[in-house]
């Protein structure tokens, strides 16, 4: 076969468009994924925060008083007892996970939140006890968030505004 002088191979502008098309689908999917990550760790943290909830409700039960240490819940938490945290919050008693987004549990108010990343101080919460000014129920879970509109309740976790508390932060209902 004749070659009829044609050099096998890729000129510089295919290469580059390969590049760019390569860019734009990253660009697309990293944000996705991103999301996706973050749906993952709030499904953790509400799955412990519910898990202590009902552990709360059940230490009522048998003591008709609420619990002030994680040590007298029939629970084994995958975290460490946060001494520090707890006198940062005024909390009864709170646990936190080390790792990269810093996960805590807290006794008192009953809630996890998230301490680093993009959505640092949101989380969930339920209440020991009804409180008609704020909205919520006794036992129920609802999603919150400290500093402001985080995007973590709305958007993230499709919740719905329900009040603002004495101190700023803002709870949402949950579907």
């Amino acid at each position: 076969m004749k070659n009829n002088g044609c050099k096998k191979g890729f000129t510089l502008i295919e290469l580059l468009v390969v590049v760019l098309i390569i860019g734009i689908l990253a660009a697309i999917a990293l944000p996705q994924y991103q999301k996706a990550v973050w749906k993952a760790r709030a499904s953790e943290l509400q799955t412990l925060t519910r898990s202590l909830i009902n552990a709360q409700r059940m230490y009522y039960l048998s003591n008709n008083d609420y619990p002030r240490t994680f040590e007298v819940l029939d629970l084994d938490f995958p975290c460490t007892r946060d001494a520090s945290l707890a006198s940062a919050i005024g909390a009864y008693d709170a646990c936190s996970k080390d790792n990269k987004y810093g996960l805590a549990l807290v006794m008192n108010g009953v809630g996890g939140a998230f301490l680093e990343g993009p959505y640092a101080y949101a989380g969930f919460s339920g209440h020991v006890l009804d409180d008609d000014a704020l909205g919520v129920k006794n036992g129920q879970l609802y999603c919150y968030e400290m500093q402001g509109n985080l995007g973590f309740c709305d958007k993230l976790m499709k919740g719905t505004y329900l009040s603002t508390d004495e101190i700023g932060g803002r709870i949402y209902t949950l579907p």
